[in-house]
């Protein structure tokens, strides 16, 4: 289950309209509810706000977060790279 603390970290990356992309990814998953068909925005939302457990849902709310993080340090270096700012790293 998504605990309060953990919604907080994913709504900072993920705003508010996340249900469409995460139903996205549960298609690509091949994933429905127990009736087989797809789950609903709703549904999405009660896991999201730690109403509801299902770790598929959860799984896929984690992998949006995830790509989310990916889309936005690429933006970054790229952003970098242009306006040709190094970033050092610590080793």
């Amino acid at each position: 289950m998504i605990t309060e603390k953990q919604r907080k970290e994913l709504k900072k990356a993920l705003g508010y309209h996340y249900t469409d992309d995460v139903l996205k990814i549960l298609k690509k998953r091949g994933v429905t509810n127990k009736k087989g068909a797809p789950y609903g925005r709703s549904m999405i939302r009660n896991v999201y706000n730690g109403l509801n457990g299902n770790k598929e849902i959860e799984n896929a709310i984690m992998e949006l977060f995830i790509t989310k993080q990916e889309e936005k340090e690429r933006q970054l270096k790229a952003r970098n790279r242009i306006l040709g700012i190094s970033v050092e790293t610590d080793n």
